[in-house]
């Protein structure tokens, strides 16, 4: 082999290296490590933005980015939640009052599945931390699809069911690190 053969290969091994072993490089910190963090991530500019709007992002390892990741997914289902319950409030029409007050469960169910990840989380129980973030992904998507079981009918506020889905797929995906 030829010296730049032996480099090529050489870069091509070190870009296959798992990422938790760069993480565990004590360099790599700050908006490094989340820059490296959110390449991992189907939604690296939200990912990026969501984890800098955190100011301890900054001085933690990948721990704590997926931890601030789980805060702020709980954040807004919260959020969401409290959303869905005013528009509940509002409504006349009978068949939008029954999606809202289903997707106000759904919601509150999905706060407490991004709390017990939290909490799995705490133990290292990262498939646990996956499983509850699934479920809470998955009740936001069955809120969404409760508004297209009669003609005429649309979710009023699917970009914050989009993006609770985005978040929580970054949460996953920080997860997957671990493994």
């Amino acid at each position: 082999m030829n010296p730049s053969s032996i480099s090529h290969f050489v870069l091509l091994v070190i870009s296959l290296l798992p990422y938790q072993i760069l993480c565990r490089d004590q360099s790599l910190e700050g908006i490094d490590l989340i820059t490296k963090t959110c390449e991992h991530t189907r939604f690296r500019t939200l990912c990026i933005a969501a984890l800098t709007s955190d100011t301890e992002s900054k001085s933690t390892n990948l721990h704590g980015l997926a931890e601030i990741s789980l805060k702020i997914a709980l954040s807004n289902a919260s959020e969401t939640h409290d959303y869905i319950s005013e528009l509940a409030g509002k409504t006349k029409d009978k068949y939008m009052q029954q999606c809202l007050e289903d997707c106000s469960e759904n919601y509150r169910q999905a706060a407490l599945q991004i709390e017990d990840s939290m909490k799995a989380l705490s133990f290292k129980g990262y498939e646990n931390v996956k499983t509850w973030v699934s479920g809470a992904m998955s009740n936001a998507e069955s809120c969404q699809e409760g508004f297209h079981g009669k003609r005429g009918y649309k979710c009023p506020f699917s970009m914050m069911n989009k993006f609770f889905s985005q978040l929580c797929s970054i949460s996953l995906s920080i997860t997957n690190l671990f493994d």
